[in-house]
């Protein structure tokens, strides 16, 4: 039965709305990024690809767009290996309710608002108060987790702790769409457990494998609440979202356009590719 025009439109209308109002904020920040909009320059004039140069130039964005891609790259290699661990030791469970329980424990994390995991890790890490006075008790020394680099590290760490039940739950999904019939050929061949994982299941489950890092990488890009509800504005810990902010706050409005015009890029850039090749793999050929 074919969707009439009229119901076609009615259907896909909230989508058409959502996606105008997305693109004008998107155009509208391309716009005051060609301009020299700011506290000095209160009515924008054009400038051109100027606001970009700044950018670029400038060593404090410089360095919050290398600690992004460095936060992508620790959240998605050890978010991905955290989440196929989880995921692989759910999946040998024989009770539904334990695997149920697990899954909910291991993504618990994500359903808290990142203001909230921010303030509980700043106690965690608190020298005086928190995981340091552990360490004291058993004779090791204790590790300024929140002190200059060492910041960065611990915080993307945190990330990890977020999102790593996140990524168990992609897993576990593809797991559970592999072919049980050759799960059970393999068994009855002898094949232990061990060889299962990783010769039939893993390798039958690269859905997750792409759709976890696609998502972990665009959680890192988004960072901002987690390092700002630890250290606010530590220039150890900045992001491009906060770099974004920072400018907005001091009304350099071009520049903080600019950059997230950058953050729009290197989403799509992300985002695009995976979507192309689920609309081929997944759409066009059937």
């Amino acid at each position: 039965m074919q969707m009439s025009l009229k119901k076609f439109f009615i259907f896909f209308l909230p989508a058409l709305i959502f996606g105008a109002l997305l693109y004008y904020g998107v155009f509208w920040n391309i716009y005051i990024a060609l301009t020299n909009y700011s506290l000095l320059h209160p009515v924008p004039e054009f400038t051109g690809l100027y606001s970009f140069m700044v950018l670029f130039n400038d060593y404090e964005f410089q360095m919050a767009f290398e600690r992004t891609m460095l936060w992508v790259a620790v959240l998605v290699v050890l978010g991905n290996i955290m989440g196929l661990l989880i995921a692989t030791a759910i999946f040998q469970l024989e009770s539904p309710r334990l695997r149920n329980a697990l899954t909910a424990f291991f993504v618990y994390p994500m359903s808290l608002s990142m203001i909230v995991v921010g303030i509980m890790w700043r106690w965690i890490f608190d020298p005086y108060k928190g995981i340091d006075v552990i360490l004291k008790g058993l004779g090791i020394g204790s590790i300024d987790w929140l002190t200059g680099y060492n910041a960065f590290w611990s915080l993307s760490l945190v990330s990890v702790w977020v999102y790593a039940g996140f990524s168990a739950m992609l897993y576990l999904a593809a797991f559970y769409n592999v072919d049980r019939s050759i799960i059970e050929s393999a068994m009855v061949d002898g094949a232990d457990t061990f060889t299962i994982m990783t010769r039939i299941v893993i390798p039958n489950s690269r859905q997750g494998l792409l759709i976890s890092t696609i998502f972990l990488a665009l959680f890192a890009i988004q960072m901002f609440a987690l390092p700002y509800a630890v250290l606010f504005l530590n220039p150890f810990t900045e992001t491009m979202v906060m770099y974004v902010y920072n400018k907005f706050v001091s009304q350099y409005f071009f520049l903080a356009s600019a950059a997230a015009i950058i953050i729009i890029v290197v989403s799509a850039f992300i985002v695009i590719p995976y979507a192309m090749y689920g609309l081929k793999k997944w759409i066009v050929r059937r």
